[in-house]
């Protein structure tokens, strides 16, 4: 969720500032943005402030690599998530 996004940021070295919401029932991050409609989903907002601290790097290089960081991101929404307790959680990941 949102503080995800937030030590995200400060790992990437961004500078604070980011306004960060949660919408629906499932808690779906949001980031607002100054300049248009703002962006749904960690998956979207994880690589869009990757490129903004110019670190694309981290989402690969190659098309396989592109694919297999994709691959990781969304388990981590539809698995990760989808656990209705930490106990879960830490099935799924084991």
């Amino acid at each position: 969720g949102p503080e995800e996004l937030v030590l995200l940021e400060r790992l990437l070295g961004l500078p604070k500032g980011n306004k960060y919401d949660v919408q629906g029932e499932r808690k779906v991050p949001v980031l607002q943005t100054n300049n248009g409609p703002g962006l749904t989903g960690l998956m979207t907002i994880a690589a869009h402030l990757v490129k903004q601290a110019k670190k694309d790097q981290l989402l690969g290089s190659t098309a396989e690599e592109k694919a297999v960081v994709q691959q990781w991101l969304e388990y981590r929404v539809t698995r990760v998530d989808g656990g209705s307790s930490k106990e879960d959680t830490r099935i799924i990941l084991k």
